[in-house]
C-alpha cells in the first residue's frame, strides 16, 4: 500500500485548479478554448472536453486562425496528459509547435507550450531537460502583459518545476505556502496532510489538513475530492482502522475512475491490495493486485513509448543541427578555396580532428556522468529500501519497482511466470544483500536460504557456471 505521497500524483490537475487570487473557476482572461475546455474538465465532463476542441479545431481551421488552433492543440495535450497518454500528449503539444512556426511573438501561447512539454519530460524521469523547458516557458510567461495571465503561468510552471527536486523538502515547503498564498487548493491541503501521516506523528494536524481540503474552493473537482478521500483512508490506516480505510479508498477509487486518472486509479488499487492483505482477505488481496499490475503495467508501456517519441525527436533535432552546422562548414571551406586548396585541406584535417577529440571528451563526460548519476540514485535509495527488507515490510516490494521499473520489467520479460517472493529475493541480491542478511529479514534458516536461491536460478533458466548475483546485477 502506497500513500499516494508522490508530487507527480499531487498536482497531475495543476493547470485547471491553480488560479491565482481567483476562485477556481475563474478563467475569464483566457482566450475561449482555454477556459472552455478548463471549466468542462472542472466539472468532471472530461468527452464534453474533448469533443468542445474537436470541434473548435474546425471553426480555427476555416477561419485559418493558426494561434487559435495552437491553443487548441495544446489542450488537447493537456487532456491526454491527464489520461497517462503521454505519446499522444506530445504528438498533440508537436502539431501546436508546427502551427506556431515563426509566431514566437506569442508568449502566452509560447508559455504553455513549453510548460506542456516540460510535464510530459518530467513525468517520464527526464528532469534535466524538464528543467530546461520550464526555464522556457517561464521566460516567456515574464513577456506576457497580462498580469492574471502572467501570474498563472509563471505558478504553474514554478509549481510543476519543484516535482524535478523530490528531496529538497524545505523548497516543497516554500512552495506549498506560496501555493496557499494562492489559492488554498485542496491538492495543496492534502499533500500537507500526507507529510504528516508518512511520518505518522500529529495525526490531528493530518486530519485538520483534510478537513480544510474538504471545504477548498476546488473541494468538487473529483480528482481532488478522490485525493482527500484517500487522504482520510492513509490516516485511517495508520490508525489501524482498516475497515475504515477500506471505505475510503473505495470512495477514492469511484472519483479517481469517473475522473479517468490512470495514475491515481493506480494508487488505489495498491492500497486497497494491500488493505485487503491485512484483513487476510486473500481473494480480494490477488484481485486488486491484479489489476494493479494490469493498469501499471499499460502506464509503464506508455511511457517507455513517450520516452521514445521524445528520444527520436532530440535525435532529429541534434541531426537537423549537424546538417546545418556542416553546411555552414562547407560554406567556409568553400570561401577559403578562393585563396588556396592547401589551407582548405588544412583547415578540415584540423577542424576533422578536434572534433573527433570532441565527440571523444563529450562521449568519456556523458558515461561518467551516467555512472556518478546510478551510484547516486543507488545511494539514495539502498538504505529506505533495506530497511523496508529488514522490516519484511509488505510494501518493499512496491517501493522496489519504484525505484527500479527498468530492472523488474526486464527480469519479468526473461522470466514471465515469477512469484512475489522470487522477484523478492530478486532484489534482495540486486540490494547487494548476503545471504546471511535475507535469512536474518525473512526469518529463514541459511541453508534455507541458500536452497531458494539454488531454486531461483533453475527458475531463471540459468546455467550451473551461471553465477546469479553477478547475472542480476547486470540485467
Amino acid at each position: 500500500m502506497s500513500l499516494d505521497n508522490n508530487f507527480f500524483k499531487r498536482l497531475l490537475l495543476v493547470l485547471t485548479l491553480a488560479s491565482l487570487k481567483l476562485s477556481s473557476q475563474d478563467y475569464s482572461f483566457f482566450p475561449e478554448s482555454i477556459r472552455n475546455t478548463a471549466e468542462y474538465y472542472n466539472k468532471g465532463e472530461y468527452l464534453k472536453a474533448m469533443e468542445y476542441n474537436r470541434e473548435a479545431l474546425k471553426k480555427y481551421y476555416k477561419d485559418n486562425d493558426k494561434e487559435a488552433i495552437a491553443h487548441v492543440y495544446i489542450n488537447i495535450g493537456f487532456l491526454l496528459f491527464s489520461y497517462t497518454d503521454y505519446p499522444k500528449s506530445l504528438d498533440y503539444l508537436e502539431k501546436a509547435q508546427k502551427e506556431i512556426g515563426n509566431r514566437e511573438n506569442n508568449p502566452l501561447l509560447m508559455a504553455r507550450l513549453y510548460n506542456e512539454y516540460a510535464k510530459n519530460y518530467t513525468r517520464l524521469g527526464m528532469f534535466d531537460k524538464s528543467n530546461a523547458t520550464y526555464d522556457k516557458a517561464i521566460n516567456y510567461a515574464k513577456r506576457i502583459k497580462d498580469k492574471k495571465q502572467q501570474n498563472y503561468l509563471l505558478f504553474y510552471a514554478n509549481i510543476w518545476k519543484r516535482l524535478n527536486f523530490p528531496h529538497k523538502y524545505d523548497s516543497l515547503r516554500i512552495v506549498e505556502k506560496k501555493a496557499l498564498k494562492a489559492m488554498p487548493s485542496g491538492i495543496v491541503y492534502a499533500r500537507m496532510a500526507d507529510k504528516f501521516i508518512d511520518n505518522k506523528s500529529n495525526l490531528d494536524s493530518a486530519k485538520y489538513f483534510l478537513n480544510k481540503a474538504l471545504t477548498a474552493t476546488d473541494k468538487d473537482v473529483k480528482v481532488i475530492k478522490g485525493m482527500t478521500l484517500f487522504g482520510f483512508g492513509n490516516l485511517s490506516y495508520t490508525e489501524k482502522n482498516y475497515a475504515q480505510a477500506l471505505n475510503y479508498y473505495m470512495e477514492a477509487l469511484k472519483m479517481y475512475e469517473n475522473a479517468n486518472s490512470k495514475n491515481h486509479i493506480r494508487a488505489a488499487y495498491d492500497s486497497i491490495a494491500g488493505t485487503y492483505n491485512l484483513m487476510n482477505n486473500i481473494p480480494m488481496t490477488d484481485y486488486y493486485l491484479k489489476k494493479f499490475k494490469s493498469i501499471n503495467t499499460d502506464i509503464k508501456n506508455q511511457e517507455k513509448e513517450a520516452i521514445n517519441i521524445v528520444v527520436n525527436k532530440i535525435a532529429l533535432d541534434e541531426a537537423a543541427e549537424k546538417r546545418t552546422e556542416k553546411n555552414k562548414m562547407y560554406l567556409f571551406i568553400l570561401g577559403i578555396c578562393l585563396l588556396s586548396l592547401i589551407v582548405i585541406y588544412t583547415i578540415r584535417r584540423i577542424n576533422l580532428s578536434k572534433q573527433v577529440e570532441k565527440d571523444r571528451l563529450l562521449e568519456q563526460e556523458s558515461l561518467k556522468l551516467i555512472q556518478l548519476q546510478r551510484k547516486t540514485n543507488d545511494n539514495n535509495y539502498f538504505d529506505e529500501l533495506t530497511q523496508l527488507a529488514k522490516k519484511n515490510d509488505i510494501f518493499f516490494l512496491n517501493r522496489f519497482r519504484e525505484v527500479y521499473p527498468d530492472f523488474y520489467v526486464k527480469l519479468l520479460k526473461h522470466a514471465p511466470n515469477l512469484k512475489d517472493n522470487d522477484i523478492m529475493f530478486c532484489a534482495y541480491i540486486r540490494l547487494n544483500l548476503s545471504n546471511k542478511e535475507i535469512a536474518s529479514f525473512k526469518n529463514l534458516t541459511l541453508r534455507s536460504t541458500e536452497t531458494t536461491k539454488y531454486r531461483l536460478k533453475k527458475k531463471l533458466n540459468l546455467s550451473e557456471d551461471t553465477n546469479l548475483n553477478n547475472w542480476i546485477n547486470t540485467l
